[in-house]
């Protein structure tokens, strides 16, 4: 990893560390903001809480804050890779936008939501079938 690149086994954990966390928060909540995930130089994985009390304007402005927020830690090789997981729920899918040195995809899992139980309900998500198509990177 010398050259900030990472491997596809770290690159599965992290995407699997986020998509994890995004079915939790949706079987919780229904809902969730962008969570973040990043990959750290001594190869941990962190959830990150983000808050920034600069003005955001639409879903963009999410996506270009947070990318100004974390270039600066990838710059100083604090982590090799990130994983930023978007909620659309017009759409019923999640985008994980997986970002490293080498790498940069957004992985779109589209998913449905069940109920099940009969006094104490619970939501339960289902995944659909993912697709990924490259990106830019706008972190590394």
């Amino acid at each position: 990893m010398g050259d900030g690149g990472i491997d596809q086994g770290q690159l599965d954990r992290l995407f699997t560390s986020a998509l994890e966390a995004a079915v939790a928060r949706i079987e919780k909540d229904g809902h969730f903001f962008p969570l973040v995930f990043e990959l750290r130089a001594n190869g941990i994985i962190h959830n990150l809480a983000v808050l920034d009390l600069a003005p955001i304007n639409g879903s963009e402005g999410v996506r270009e804050r947070l990318a100004e927020l974390l270039r600066p830690r990838a710059e100083s090789g604090k982590i090799h890779a990130v994983a930023i997981v978007l909620h659309r729920p017009s759409e019923k899918a999640f985008c994980v936008q997986m970002r490293a040195s080498n790498y940069s995809r957004d992985i779109e899992v589209p998913f449905s939501i069940g109920v099940e139980g009969l006094i104490r309900r619970r939501r339960r998500v289902t995944l659909g079938d993912f697709t990924a198509e490259q990106a830019t990177n706008a972190i590394f």
